[in-house]
């Protein structure tokens, strides 16, 4: 009986049955990482946090479900045609977490990240954002 080993077998694996040594379980303890992991019903991917950069393609078709088009409030482009990209940006500790990913043309995701002051997020619901594009004001000389 699996549930009577339970708290007796330190190094049961569930999943298949198997009897680990408790040098091994000891091991594992000291040389392994954890990593969280968040998984939809089927058993794909929704959520790795820092772990990975690219969304999965778990995490693309749930994007491409929830966002008609780029996240950037009147841009056109389908969703499917848009690179998946992160609220926060990676480089500056954004999670790889479907609540914080969505759709961005190349020209945006390009733009936003080397210009953010350009750029104003909002939330829309529990788990969407839009940004809204504000175009710089160039003063010219008037002669």
């Amino acid at each position: 009986m699996p549930g009577a080993l339970l708290g007796t077998a330190p190094g049961l694996l569930l999943a298949i049955g198997q009897m680990l040594p408790v040098s091994s379980v000891h091991r594992l303890a000291r040389t392994s990482a954890l990593v969280r992991l968040v998984m939809d019903a089927e058993g794909q991917v929704l959520d790795m946090g820092r772990k990975v950069r690219l969304a999965t393609p778990a995490q693309r078709r749930a994007v491409y479900a929830r966002y008609a088009t780029c996240w950037i409030d009147g841009c056109p482009l389908p969703a499917i045609m848009c690179q998946i990209d992160h609220a926060d940006n990676w480089s500056t500790g954004g999670l790889t977490d479907l609540k914080l990913l969505g759709p961005a043309c190349q020209f945006h995701n390009r733009d936003r990240y080397q210009h953010p002051d350009r750029y104003t997020r909002h939330k829309t619901g529990t788990d969407r954002w839009t940004f809204t594009y504000q175009q710089t004001r160039i003063n010219r000389l008037r002669i």
